[in-house]
């Protein structure tokens, strides 16, 4: 499957209970080629940002970095593979773990969000 994030709209589907995105946290992705960037607020974020690079496979190595409403600076690293869902909008799933911290992990899985449901959200 070709991959393009280019100008998609993600939110949390599902997150591990140690991370700090949840269904009211928006990310806004674009793409260069191989090379992904995301900034991503609301909820407990305050501003995130994420840089990543897809490998051969299709699969995504990604950093993030973000701040939070409690002013908390938090980093992490993650692997993401890549799906469509039934009704053909992008998906991720995440395994990733906090650089910063407690050095915990986790998982988590996104869903693209359609331009036409953004208002609804």
């Amino acid at each position: 499957m070709k991959i393009s994030l280019d100008n998609r709209i993600f939110i949390p589907i599902e997150n591990s209970d140690n991370g700090v995105v949840s269904g009211k946290t928006r990310f806004h992705f674009w793409q260069d080629g191989m090379v992904f960037y995301a900034d991503y607020f609301g909820g407990d974020v305050r501003e995130g940002h994420i840089i990543g690079k897809f490998d051969e496979d299709g699969t995504g190595d990604l950093l993030y970095h973000c701040l939070t409403t409690q002013k908390q600076l938090k980093a992490g690293k993650a692997r993401a593979v890549f799906t469509l869902t039934e009704d053909d909008r992008l998906a991720f799933e995440l395994d990733w773990e906090w650089i910063t911290g407690d050095h915990s992990w986790g998982q988590s899985r996104y869903e693209e969000v359609l331009e036409h449901d953004i208002i609804k959200l």
